[in-house]
């Protein structure tokens, strides 16, 4: 060793004497690492008999004892070379051994790891971007208003929902205390004790609380019903805040009063339609039989709770043997409706049976009678009479004597299959002129002929004209009337009303049978009144 930079000796913790002068395998750099000593002087050995440069990373011993890492460079410096071209002799040649402390810096492996350990980072700031960005996001497009308070409740952030449910800006509420801002009250206006807030208790327990009636103060002073809960906040053990999600209920408080009021008015429809249904029901009493004479009569209530009420049939025998069919419509739709049928349905029976007048004699009397006791209402209706002409023995043929108050024409079947509507100029309904003309007609009954009476309920559809319904009844009718008339009148309803109605339909059938026969056994027994049997 001929020579040694300040930093290779001093640097080191040794003394020049210590150094220069030795073979450099045996200065205490690498006396103190016996394996680098060997290493070293094979090393400079090649490179003095003429080899390449050698660079390598090698061990350096300090006086205290610690060790070193160097980056050491080993090369021949030709002195000759360096002394021609000074204009001098040649001389021998040198190594020149160069080096720099390396310990500090990483290795390759660690800068690797260190590469890995800086892309997993920024792969994880970009998913906390990403996260950070779908927060945002949805706490800008979130219908549900969102604060986050810190522990003294004070507004740290919130969202656009919550903005424009309060109608403070953000601006406005940051920083703010929340209780005293939107909900120092209660719902009725009373005041909101903070110790009673459901906010606070979460801030106060660290516990989530769930409120479902409470209210948030708008800005211009209204209130605003919402359900809200509180989650808090916990770092380290300790509450540093509560994060609220409130949801506004104007609109599903509206929607269950809304419900609330059709579920009343569906209950009322409904106790009303049952109501109308006992009334009708008990009104609608069932026919008498008289001998070759068979009536069938069938009602059949709306299926719509708010259809109920005005269609009545009746069907009775009158002192002298004959008998009297009925067969109605109160206008409207409801219990005033079916009250109202009721008293008509009485009168018309009470005054029809105490006089052999004709159907528009008794039809006039029951309009001024009406009139008079204060039973305001219209109804269209058919009063008919099967009587016999005076003039003929029994076995003759029966004759229909009845007038039209603006109802439905009668429908009659004959015994060849044939129909027809025995139409005239209806009447004025009953209910608007009690001293309006009324009319009777007559028609003859004969044996094995058919009479229909029906409402409206059973032609009329909603979109369809009703000629055509009249022409499905008669046509139904033709078709079915070598049937019994109960399976006929059943037959006939389901025909023409497959599907549940949205009116009610009254109807009065009547078969007449020959007179010089048994009773036909389809028709049933006879059923007569006490006093007429």
């Amino acid at each position: 060793m001929l020579d040694a930079s300040e930093p290779a000796v001093e640097g080191c913790g040794y003394t020049r004497a210590e150094v220069v002068g030795r073979p450099v395998w045996d200065v205490p750099w690498s006396a103190g690492r016996p394996e680098g000593r060997d290493r070293l002087r094979q090393r400079f050995l090649q490179v003095a008999a003429g080899g390449d440069p050698v660079r390598a990373a090698v061990g350096c011993a300090r006086a205290d004892g610690t060790v070193r890492t160097l980056d050491l460079t080993l090369y021949r410096v030709d002195a000759g070379t360096a002394a021609e071209t000074a204009g001098e002799a040649a001389g021998e040649a040198h190594l020149l051994l160069a080096g720099l402390d390396t310990s500090d810096r990483p290795t390759d492996a660690a800068l690797a790891e260190r590469s890995r350990d800086l892309a997993a980072l920024r792969e994880v700031e970009a998913e906390l971007s990403r996260a950070l960005a779908r927060s945002e996001r949805v706490l800008a497009n979130v219908a549900d208003g969102i604060y986050g308070l810190d522990a003294d409740g004070r507004v740290e952030f919130v969202n656009a929902a919550a903005v424009s449910i309060t109608g403070y800006a953000a601006d406005v509420q940051l920083g703010m205390d929340q209780h005293a801002v939107l909900h120092d009250r209660r719902p009725d206006g009373t005041p909101y004790p903070r110790t009673e807030c459901p906010v606070w208790r979460a801030l106060v327990t660290g516990r989530t609380v769930v409120a479902d009636e409470e209210a948030f103060w708008r800005s211009d002073g209204t209130a605003v019903p919402v359900t809200l809960i509180a989650v808090p906040t916990v770092e380290d053990g300790a509450v540093t805040g509560v994060v609220v999600s409130f949801r506004d209920l104007t609109d599903r408080l509206a929607a269950r009063r809304q419900a609330d009021e059709l579920a009343r008015l569906s209950q009322r429809a409904a106790a009303e339609k049952a109501l109308s249904d006992r009334l009708q029901q008990a009104l609608l009493t069932p026919p008498p039989e008289p001998d070759h004479l068979h009536v069938v009569v069938r009602y059949r209530p709306a299926a719509h709770e708010a259809q109920v009420g005005g269609d009545w049939y009746d069907a009775f025998l009158q002192p002298d043997g004959a008998t009297m069919l009925v067969v109605g419509d109160v206008v409207g739709h409801d219990s005033d409706a079916a009250a109202a049928m009721g008293q008509l349905r009485g009168l018309v029976r009470a005054l029809a049976y105490s006089t052999e007048e004709a159907p528009a004699d008794v039809l006039r009397r029951v309009e001024r009678t009406a009139r008079g006791l204060a039973v305001s209402t219209m109804a269209t209706a058919v009063l008919a009479r099967i009587e016999r002409r005076p003039d003929e023995p029994v076995s003759g043929v029966r004759r229909l004597r009845w007038s039209n108050a603006g109802h439905l024409p009668p429908l009659l079947l004959h015994a060849d299959g044939s129909t027809e509507y025995l139409a005239t100029r209806p009447d004025l309904m009953l209910g608007i002129d009690p001293e309006a003309r009324r009319t009777d007609h007559v028609h003859d009954l004969p044996d094995g002929s058919t009479l229909l009476l029906v409402t409206d309920g059973l032609v009329e559809r909603r979109g369809s004209d009703l000629d055509e319904g009249l022409a499905a009844l008669r046509a139904a009718l033709a078709d079915l009337g070598g049937r019994p008339l109960d399976e006929l009148c059943d037959r006939l309803l389901d025909r023409l009303l497959p599907e549940e109605g949205t009116d009610d339909v009254a109807l009065v059938a009547v078969r007449a049978h020959p007179e010089d026969r048994p009773r036909p056994p389809e028709a049933g027994p006879n059923r007569l009144p006490p006093d007429l049997g």
